[in-house]
C-alpha cells in the first residue's frame, strides 16, 4: 500500500512515510484498503456472499460455489460490494441460494428480462455453474414465441412458426458454431417482414395460396427496400408448395461501395498509433481497421492466442499465415495484452478475448467497438475498403488475401478497382515496400 508521499512527491509505503495508518485487515492479516475498522473489502464481499447465497443448512450449495468463487477473488473487491449494493442482485443471488430460482437456463428465462438476470447468466456459465448455450440461438427462440404469440390470424401464425422453426432455426442449429449477431438479427428481420407480408395480403383479400408474380411485384413496389428480405419466406414457401416455383424475388441491387479517402485513412492512423489521450482499445481496433482493412466483428473475436510475443516484435493470427505487426502499432498491441479493458470485475478475469466486453465469457460487441471508433471519427466500413485497397495496391491480392484473412476473390476485386497492374508488384517489392 502507498497511502502517503516522499518529500520529493514519489509514492511512498508505510513503512518508508510512517503515517499514522493501520491499513491491515484483522480478519484476512493482508495489508489492503479497509472497507471499516480492522475489516478490508475482499473480505466484506465474501461476508456478504456467503450470507446471500446460504442455502437452508447455511452453507452455499456446492453448485453455487463456483460463483462464489468467481466474484469473491475478482481483483477490485470494491466493485464487487458496489455491485451487490442493487437489490436486484441480491434478490436474485438469494434465491438462487434457497432454491427458489432453479439453477437452470429455463428458470433464468422465466424471469422478467433484464440486464441484471443476463449479467448473473453469464457469470454462472463462465464459471462453470451452467451449461454453455448458443446465446443468439436462445433469445431468437424466445422472439419467434413471443412474436408468433402476437399473431391474431391462426393460419398466418402457424406458417410464422413453420418459417421460424424449419427454416432459421433449424440452421442454427445445425450449425457448427454459435450464431452470430448478423445472423440472429437476420433473422429476426426475415421473420418479421413475412409477418408484415401475411398481412398485407389479407388486406389484399387474398392468402399465401394465392400469392402468384402479380401480387409479389406489388408488395415489393409499394414499400421500403426491407421488404425485398420476403425473398427467404417465398422461396420457403415455394419448396413447401404453399406457392408457385415460377415466382421471381428481383435481387436488390447493390448499394454503393463506401470508401474512404486515402489522406484520411493516413490522417486517422497517424492519430491511434500517436494520440494517448486515446483509450488504448480504440487505438488497436482503428489499427486494425485502417492499417489491416478488418471488420469489426473479426476484431471483436480475436483472442490473446491470435497474438504471440516474439524477439523481433509482435505477430497477429488474422488469417492462413502469422503476420507481422509493424512498429509503432506492434507495440501498442503488446501492451494491450497486458491491459486489456473490462479485466477488474469477476465477469472477465479469466476471460480470452482481446476484446473482452462487460458481460462475463462474451467479447465486446461489434455494435460497440463501431460507436466507440465511429466517436472518434473512424467509420469501420470506410476505413477497411480504404485499407485493403492500399494493400492490394502494394502486395499481391492472393497474398493480401492470406495474410488477412479475406477472401480471394474480395482481395482481386479490390485490385480491380484500384486499377493495379499486376505487372509492377516485383518492383514495388524490389523497392521495399510492406509486400516485401
Amino acid at each position: 500500500m502507498v497511502p502517503g508521499l516522499t518529500a520529493s512527491g514519489l509514492p511512498a509505503c508505510l513503512r518508508c512515510d510512517p503515517l499514522p495508518l493501520d491499513l491491515t485487515c484483522g480478519r484476512c492479516g493482508e495489508e489492503a484498503w479497509l472497507f471499516k475498522k480492522a475489516c478490508c473489502w475482499r473480505c466484506e464481499l465474501i461476508d456478504q456472499m456467503s450470507q446471500l447465497l446460504a442455502g437452508p443448512d447455511g452453507a452455499i450449495p456446492d453448485e453455487l460455489q463456483p460463483l462464489n468463487d468467481a466474484v469473491t477473488s475478482m481483483a477490485r473487491p470494491n466493485s464487487g460490494v458496489t455491485w451487490l449494493r442493487n437489490p436486484a442482485v441480491r434478490t436474485l443471488l438469494q434465491g438462487l441460494g434457497t432454491g427458489q430460482i432453479p439453477l437452470t437456463h429455463k428458470a433464468l428465462d422465466d424471469l422478467p428480462s433484464s440486464r441484471t438476470v443476463e449479467y448473473l447468466r453469464d457469470l454462472l456459465t463462465a464459471a462453470g455453474g451452467l451449461p454453455g448455450r448458443d446465446r443468439h440461438q436462445a433469445d431468437y427462440e424466445m422472439w419467434l414465441d413471443t412474436k408468433a404469440r402476437s399473431i391474431v390470424d391462426e393460419e398466418q401464425r402457424s406458417l410464422v412458426v413453420r418459417f421460424g422453426t424449419w427454416h432459421h432455426l433449424r440452421k442454427m442449429r445445425r450449425s457448427k458454431s454459435d450464431t452470430t449477431t448478423n445472423a440472429f438479427l437476420s433473422a429476426k428481420q426475415s421473420v418479421t417482414v413475412a409477418i408484415d407480408f401475411l398481412a398485407w395480403l389479407d388486406v389484399q383479400g387474398a392468402t399465401l395460396d394465392d400469392c402468384n408474380q402479380a401480387l409479389v411485384d406489388a408488395w415489393l413496389a409499394d414499400g421500403p427496400t426491407t421488404r425485398h428480405h420476403v425473398e427467404g419466406f417465398i422461396y420457403w414457401a415455394m419448396n413447401q408448395r404453399y406457392v408457385p416455383r415460377s415466382i421471381v424475388v428481383p435481387r436488390r441491387s447493390h448499394r454503393t461501395e463506401v470508401l474512404q479517402s486515402e489522406e484520411e485513412r493516413v490522417d486517422l492512423l497517424g492519430q491511434v498509433l500517436t494520440d494517448d489521450e486515446l483509450p488504448l482499445e480504440v487505438r488497436v481496433a482503428g489499427g486494425l481497421v485502417l492499417l489491416l482493412g478488418q471488420p469489426a466483428s473479426r476484431i471483436c473475436a480475436l483472442t490473446t492466442d491470435d497474438v504471440r510475443l516474439l524477439e523481433g516484435g509482435t505477430e497477429m493470427h488474422l488469417g492462413e499465415d502469422w503476420l507481422h505487426l509493424p512498429d509503432p502499432f506492434s507495440a501498442l498491441v503488446q501492451h494491450l495484452l497486458t491491459d486489456r479493458p473490462n479485466m477488474s470485475t469477476a465477469a472477465n478475469k479469466d476471460s480470452v478475448w482481446l476484446f473482452p466486453g462487460i458481460l462475463a465469457g462474451r467479447h465486446m460487441s461489434p455494435g460497440s467497438l463501431n460507436r466507440a471508433l465511429a466517436t472518434r471519427g473512424i467509420k469501420t466500413l470506410a476505413g477497411r475498403n480504404r485499407a485493403r485497397r492500399q494493400l492490394v495496391s502494394e502486395i499481391p491480392a492472393p497474398i493480401v488475401a492470406r495474410a488477412i484473412g479475406i477472401a480471394p476473390e474480395t482481395a482481386t476485386k479490390h485490385a480491380a478497382l484500384a486499377g493495379v497492374d499486376y505487372g509492377t508488384y516485383p518492383e514495388r517489392i524490389m523497392r521495399g515496400t510492406l509486400g516485401s
